[in-house]
C-alpha cells in the first residue's frame, strides 16, 4: 500500500469556564498544510467516551478521501475531567435547560439538576472556540456540533435556538423525549437558514432487540422504549427541522438497522464525518 498514513496530533488539556468549572479538552490536529479558508472543526460532546474512536475513523477515512468523502478536520472533543467514561451529573445539568418531561409528570424518581444549558453553549462561544482558533487555523464557517443520547438533545436544541451557532448538527439517537416541547416551540421560531443536519437513531431503540426479549426486565425495558418512543421522534424531528429551516437546509435521517443505543456509535460517526466533510 503506497498511501502514507498520518495520525493528528493529539492533545488534551483543562479549560476553566467562566464560573470556574473546569472541562477537559480533547483536540486532534490534521497533518499537513491548513486550506487557505482553515480546517473544518467538528466539537465532539461526552468526549471521555468516544473520542480516540471518532479520531480513529477520521484519521482512516482521510487517507483516502476521493473514495470516503473524509477530508483533514480538527476535532475538538468536550468531556470533564473524570477518570469514567461520563460525568452523569455535570452532563445532564450542562445539555439542559430544566427537567426532563417525565421528571415533570413524575414518570422518573428523583430528578438530576438541570439547567446549565445557556452557561455551557456560552463557554463553548465564548471560551472554547477562540482558544481552538487560537492554537490551529479553522474555518469558521465550518463548524459542527456532534452529540449522542443527551448531547444529541442538546445538539437539536442548539440548533432550534441559536442557529448559527454551527453549520452542521449531527445527533446520533436523541433523547427528544426529555423536552420535544421545547424543541418544537424553537423551531417555530428559528430562522430559515442553510444549515446541515444529520439524524440518526437505532432499529433497536424504540423495541427490544431479539437478544433482549427474554430477559427478566424485558417487558420494563419495552414500556420505557415505547414511552420514549426514540425512533418515531427522531423521524418527526427531521421532518419538522427541514420544514422550519427552509429549502437551503440540508435534513438528513437515517434508521440504522441492527444497532442499539450503544451499537450505533461508532457507524454514526463514520457517517458523521463524509456528512459534514464531504
Amino acid at each position: 500500500m503506497n498511501d502514507a498514513v498520518t495520525i493528528p496530533d493529539t492533545l488534551c488539556f483543562d479549560l476553566e469556564a467562566r464560573d470556574g468549572a473546569p472541562y477537559r479538552i480533547f483536540l486532534a490536529l490534521p497533518s499537513g498544510e491548513p486550506p487557505a479558508e482553515g480546517f473544518p472543526v467538528i466539537y465532539m460532546l461526552d468526549a471521555n467516551a468516544g473520542f480516540a474512536t471518532f479520531v480513529e475513523a477520521l484519521r482512516r477515512g482521510a487517507v483516502r478521501p476521493q473514495g470516503t468523502g473524509v477530508k483533514p478536520a480538527v476535532i475538538v472533543g468536550i468531556g470533564y475531567p473524570t477518570d469514567g467514561v461520563y460525568d452523569r451529573a455535570r452532563r445532564t445539568f450542562d445539555y439542559t435547560a430544566g427537567p426532563s418531561a417525565e421528571a415533570r409528570t413524575g414518570g422518573e424518581g428523583a430528578a438530576p439538576k438541570t439547567g446549565g444549558r445557556d452557561a455551557f453553549l456560552g463557554f463553548i462561544e465564548q471560551v472554547l472556540k477562540p482558544e481552538i482558533a487560537r492554537r490551529c487555523p479553522v474555518d469558521p464557517l465550518r463548524q459542527t456540533l456532534f452529540g449522542h443520547s443527551l448531547a444529541g438533545y442538546f445538539a437539536l436544541d442548539v440548533l432550534a435556538r441559536n442557529t448559527p451557532a454551527f453549520s452542521a448538527y449531527v445527533a446520533v439517537s436523541p433523547s427528544i423525549w426529555w423536552d420535544e416541547e421545547r424543541l418544537v416551540a424553537g423551531l417555530a421560531e428559528t430562522q430559515k437558514a442553510a444549515v446541515r443536519l444529520s439524524i440518526m437513531v437505532g432499529e433497536w431503540e424504540q423495541a427490544l432487540a431479539p437478544w433482549q426479549s427474554s430477559r427478566p426486565e424485558a417487558a420494563e425495558m419495552q414500556a420505557r422504549r415505547s414511552r420514549r418512543a426514540m425512533a418515531d421522534r427522531a423521524k418527526g424531528f427531521a421532518e419538522l427541522a427541514g420544514w422550519a429551516l427552509g429549502p437551503s437546509a440540508t435534513v438528513q435521517f437515517a434508521l440504522m438497522p441492527d444497532e442499539d443505543h450503544a451499537s450505533i456509535l461508532p457507524i454514526a460517526m463514520t457517517r458523521a464525518l463524509r456528512f459534514v466533510l464531504a
